[in-house]
Formats: structure tokens, sequence, C-alpha cells
């Protein structure tokens, strides 16, 4: 194994770094976390500069250019309108309009077709879901089971060619499943969610916990439908389902909300194992060191912190001494107005 070059290792010692001024706004706004943000976003705006350039104009210089290249680089001219001219500033609001308009459509054609189209298909699948028959299906179908992977379910298949599956525990037992295969597909087995409660070895037989994940779909949606439905009162049993449709909402949201805090662990847990050198070899990990640059990572951030409070107080507190106090009310000589009640008499 070659030694890690010195570029790697302080590129791996700067991300270590970079990591805990972003964990250090968990004290506050600070310097050090701007600095990782500013940095982050200028390294991904320049980033996606280059790639734009050379993925676009460099292909399009080096082919030669067309007249169907001539709205492409007036909607670019016109963009640059903005910052080459103030009178003619007003000529980029053409291609920002146009750019945001294809995204925005591309946008909604791709949300529609991925989210609305496949929660329209699974709401008018079936409510009556049969498990597969290993003895009929075919391979693809096969390895839509938990633990069937396609070769899998291509030896399946050629097995039950040679002689029917009398029971599941008949199919595991084949003679041309791996070991592994064999592993996989006992690890994958339950009553409930696994093997045994979606494979059959006769036609016709229920998926019963698919039978209730449908009717639970079912309710769901229409109760959840219902809670925007204002066409009536939401009173009585329509009320009652409405405040349903409400609480599923509500179960949606935390799920996603959920996911996403999942993620950003998984984010977290990630730069964690890339300080321990979980990823790197055993000699790489040791010309890192990647707890003694978090440990010298958090002194740099702590202790700059640490001035940086020091110094914001005291420009705070002198900013607070140059201020002349208020004048008091009473102490005024100016005459009351008509009808004001007497200024109280100053104190000795």
């Amino acid at each position: 194994m070659t030694e890690l070059a010195t570029i790697d290792v302080i590129g791996a010692w700067l991300g270590i770094f970079l990591t805990i001024c972003i964990l250090s706004f968990l004290y506050g706004d600070n310097p050090f976390y701007k600095l990782a943000e500013h940095l982050f976003v200028g390294v991904s705006v320049g980033y996606i500069i280059v790639v734009q350039i050379k993925n676009n104009l460099y292909v399009k210089l080096e082919r030669g250019l067309t007249w169907s290249d001539a709205v492409p680089i007036a909607l670019m001219a016109m963009l640059f309108a903005r910052v080459a001219s103030r009178r003619l500033a007003w000529l980029a609001k053409f291609p920002l309009a146009f750019a945001v308009a294809l995204f925005a459509g591309q946008s909604i054609v791709g949300l529609v077709g991925a989210d609305l189209a496949d929660q329209m298909k699974a709401a008018a699948s079936p409510l009556v879901v049969e498990r597969t028959d290993l003895n009929t299906a075919d391979a693809p179908r096969l390895s839509l089971l938990p633990g069937v992977s396609p070769d899998l379910a291509a030896k399946l298949v050629a097995e039950r060619e040679l002689r029917p599956f009398d029971s599941l525990d008949d199919a595991l037992a084949r003679p041309s499943l791996l070991a592994a295969e064999r592993a996989d597909l006992a690890a994958e087995r339950g009553p409930i969610v696994g093997l045994d409660a979606r494979a059959a070895v006769r036609a016709g037989e229920l998926d019963w916990f698919g039978v209730a994940s449908q009717v639970l779909l079912l309710l769901a949606l229409l109760a959840g439908l219902l809670y925007f439905y204002f066409s009536i009162a939401h009173r009585g049993a329509v009320g009652a389902a409405s405040r349903a449709g409400a609480w599923i909402l509500m179960i949606g949201f935390g799920a996603s909300f959920g996911w996403t805090v999942q993620g950003r662990i998984a984010l977290a847990i990630g730069r964690a194992q890339d300080i321990r050198g979980t990823f790197l070899g055993p000699r790489d990990a040791a010309q890192v060191h990647g707890e003694a640059a978090a440990l010298v990572s958090i002194a740099i951030v702590g202790g700059g912190i640490y001035l940086w409070e020091r110094r914001r107080r005291r420009a705070a507190a002198a900013a607070g001494h140059d201020q002349e106090p208020p004048p008091y009310a009473p102490h005024s000589h100016a005459p009351d107005s008509p009808g004001s009640p007497p200024a109280p008499p100053a104190a000795p």
C-alpha cells in the first residue's frame, strides 16, 4: 500500500476542520460557521459554473456553431446585459423567465409522474392481494419477493420445471441453491411481512397483511381527501372522518420529517466515521490521525469563539458607555402646558 500524499493528508485535516466549523453552529452563529458556509457555497457555485461551461460552451465551440445556437447565444448575451449596462439590465428578465419556466415545467412533469401517478396507481390497486405462486410466477415477479435475487429467481424457475414445489421449505432445500442464498432466504422468512406471508406453492392464497394494508390505505386516502372537502359541514360522522384525516396527515408529515432527520443523522455518522478513519486502511488512517485532527480543530474553533465573544462583549460595553443617558423628564424646566398635570418635585 502506497503512502498518502501530503496534499491528501492536508485535505483530510481540512475536511475535519470544516466539519467542526459547521458543528459550531450548535453554540450559535459565529465566524467559523460563516467561513465554512461561505466556502461551501462558493466552491459549489464555482464547480457548477466550470461544469456548465465545459459541458455546454466548450462542446458547442468544438463542434462549431450553427443557426440553431442563435437563440441560446442571444439569451446568454441578454443575461450578461445585467452586468454590462444599467440601461440594458431589463433584458436579463427574459432569459431568467425562460429558465425558470423551463425548469418549473420539467419539475412539474417529474413530480406528477414520480409522486402523483405512483400514488394513484397504488390507490387504484385491488384490495385483494394474493401471494406469489412459486410454481407459476415468472422470474421477474419472483425477484420481487424478499431475499430473492434475479439469479435465485432463475434457479427457482429451473428447479420447478424439474419438479414442482411442495412447500416453501422444499423450494429452499433444492440442490442448485447456494448456502449463502439459503441463508438470505431464511433471514427473510416471517408470517406477517416476510417470505412466508408473500409466497405460496398454490394459487389463490391471500396475503392477509397485504389485504389489511390496502384497506388501510384506501380508508386513509378517503379520510385525507375528506379533510379538504368543504362543501358539507364537518359534523357528525363527516367531522369524525375529517379529524381522522387530519391525524393521518400529521402522521405523514411526521414520518417525512423523521426521514429527513434520519438522513441528516446518517450524514453526521458518515463524517464521524471519516474522522475515525473507518473507510481508510490501517496505514492511511495512521497517516491522517483523524482523532488528533478533530481535537486540534475543536481547540482552534473553541478558542476562536471564546476570543470572538470577548471582543464582541467589550465592543458592546464600549458602545454602551459612549452613549449619554437620556434626560430625566421631571428635571426639565419647560413650562407646563395648559391642562397638563404638574410635574413632581425634583429629588433633593
